[in-house]
């Protein structure tokens, strides 16, 4: 069904229950070889010219399927993948189940151990030079005593420590607008897990996001005074 008729694989994926919708993209839940899968099936955009509209939702799905499987070989806890269609720009993982980090901050049902964990799961992506590009506490998900990082849709492979760096200064700023109260604790005992897999690199890319933020105050200083002037 899949090599004579992708169409018909699209169609029987848009009828399984939908999860959540985004610009690029819509998650749907269901069965997948007897596994409970997500499928992730990147949509066709009707402003953009349809044969450059392909070959952009092509790239993009082998892109993010090669992370994810480069991720999970190098240790780190993310979902499994389980299939890709690169010409319908689809991806097959294992669904992880749980309780997403940033609701169980907010109602206090989490554990320091679980920030470890998810510090160090970043820390074994940067180890091996990949960019996750939204790591925040609504992409982390608690399970059955584990921690897992989802949604590689905007991962790349990194070329610099400056690219590592955004990781942590997107987390920072991530923690500090949705957990204000706890950030200067969770961003203590998720950097603790991070240095902790990625050790001499993690230095490195720590200190580089601190100037990335102290970068950011700069500018938005000047801002101000020309505001003011």
């Amino acid at each position: 069904m899949v090599s004579s008729n992708p169409e018909g694989l699209v169609e029987w994926v848009r009828s399984l229950p939908l999860a959540s919708r985004g610009a690029e993209s819509e998650i749907r839940v269901g069965a997948w070889m007897g596994v409970d899968a997500v499928f992730k099936l990147r949509i066709p955009k009707a402003y953009m010219h349809p044969r450059l509209d392909r070959v952009l939702r092509m790239s993009r799905t082998r892109r993010e399927a090669k992370l994810l499987a480069k991720a999970h070989s190098l240790g780190a806890r993310v979902p499994l993948l389980l299939a890709v269609f690169p010409s319908i720009g689809l991806i097959i993982m294992e669904r992880i189940q749980g309780r997403v980090l940033r609701d169980a901050i907010r109602e206090g049902s989490y554990r320091a151990e679980d920030l470890r964990m998810a510090g160090k799961v970043l820390g074994r992506l940067h180890r091996g030079w990949i960019a996750h590009g939204d790591p925040t506490t609504s992409n982390y998900i608690v399970s059955g005593g584990r921690v897992y990082l989802i949604d590689f849709g905007l991962a790349d492979k990194a070329t610099s420590v400056e690219d590592l760096a955004v990781d942590i200064h997107l987390f920072r700023r991530s923690v500090e607008s949705t957990h204000a109260v706890q950030a200067r604790e969770i961003l203590a005992r998720f950097l603790d897990g991070y240095l902790a897999a990625a050790p001499g690199l993690g230095e490195k890319v720590i200190e580089r996001a601190e100037e990335i933020r102290l970068r950011g105050r700069y500018v938005e200083e000047r801002r101000r005074t020309v505001w003011a002037g």
